[in-house]
């Protein structure tokens, strides 16, 4: 039986099968069964910045209703310090007495704050890891690049000194120089990049005329662009790379391996198939390494990564080039 052991940020994972940051994550028996079908670790739903500072607000806003009305009411509430959404750092604590097998804390950050405090409550309510999800649509048209990709790397400096266990960062495709960007946030201190960030986009009804937000499920054809990138990036950078979105089966697991990826996130698959398709995609996965003599995934990994391949190019633009030209 071939060994599906990897190394993620230090971290031994039995399978390089992550369960991604979702509705998944929102109940304990959801994350043993993930355990129990052979995942190797899961990234629990994200606590967002918006959260914290929401609920910071409503705090303040309550202690101070009626505090100008009489002199004595200065004084007439005690300082005290803002939980937060404790609610979520104790369900970390219970689901973390309920498993073994690794867990990521996921923060949603924009910017830096005060809610750094909670990256350490993560750590303390036992995260192995941080996913760092740096999601925002920028629609300030004076921002420049410049300034938004200061803000982020502030994000993964200031969160990584607050921190002991790794950090690994989920970014965004769409960066002018995403090569650039991606190195720049392992100098800032990530440990880890996941790639990529999959955005919900809203749509638009016109019968009804009105705005309209769903979920849509991941296709297996989008992780093109993920498997590009870590192909790319794969031996050039000094972080472990994970890849996400699109992954749907053992053969897209093993496709991103081959890239270079150390670990492959997944949610829409599963929401799909239920949990126990993890056993079928590790089962998937050990079929090919068993039918190709792989006994373990270093055996491959990075087999086919953009600094081994005969044709690198096939990677960039001349490729892009060709394909259309061969076209009739």
């Amino acid at each position: 039986m071939p060994d599906l052991k990897t190394i993620f940020m230090g971290i031994e994972l039995r399978s390089p099968v992550v369960v991604g940051a979702s509705s998944l994550s929102r109940r304990v028996d959801n994350i043993k069964a993930a355990e129990e079908a052979g995942a190797g670790a899961l990234v629990i739903y994200s606590l967002f910045q918006e959260q914290i500072e929401q609920e910071t607000w409503e705090l303040d806003e309550a202690l101070s209703v009626g505090s100008d009305r009489f002199a004595e009411s200065l004084t007439y509430f005690p300082h005290i310090e803002h939980s937060g959404p404790r609610e979520h750092i104790m369900w970390v604590e219970k689901t973390r007495k309920a498993v073994e097998f690794p867990l990521i804390g996921s923060l949603n950050a924009t910017s830096v704050g005060n809610w750094i405090d909670y990256a350490r409550q993560l750590e303390s309510a036992g995260c192995n890891a941080l996913e760092l999800n740096l999601y925002s649509v920028e629609t300030d048209p004076t921002k420049t690049a410049e300034e938004i990709e200061k803000r982020s790397l502030d994000v993964i400096a200031t969160v990584k000194s607050h921190v002991r266990i790794p950090v690994a960062v989920k970014l965004s495709p769409f960066y002018t120089s995403m090569a650039n960007f991606a190195q720049k946030a392992v100098e800032a201190g990530a440990n880890g990049l996941v790639l990529f960030n999959r955005f919900l986009q809203p749509t638009i009804d016109p019968d009804s005329e009105s705005i309209k937000l769903g979920m849509t499920f991941s296709t297996p054809e989008e992780q093109r662009l993920p498997l590009r990138w870590v192909a790319i990036l794969s031996g050039q950078i000094n972080a472990d790379l994970a890849a996400g979105t699109g992954v749907h089966s053992g053969k897209d697991v093993v496709s991103q391996l081959l890239a270079g990826a150390k670990a492959v996130q997944t949610a829409s698959a599963l929401l799909i198939n239920g949990i126990n398709h993890i056993a079928t995609m590790n089962r998937e996965i050990a079929e090919w390494m068993d039918t190709r003599g792989y006994s373990s995934i270093e055996d491959f990994r990075g087999k086919l990564s953009q600094s081994r391949v005969s044709d690198p190019y096939a990677y960039e633009r001349a490729q892009y080039v060709k394909l259309l030209l061969s076209r009739k």
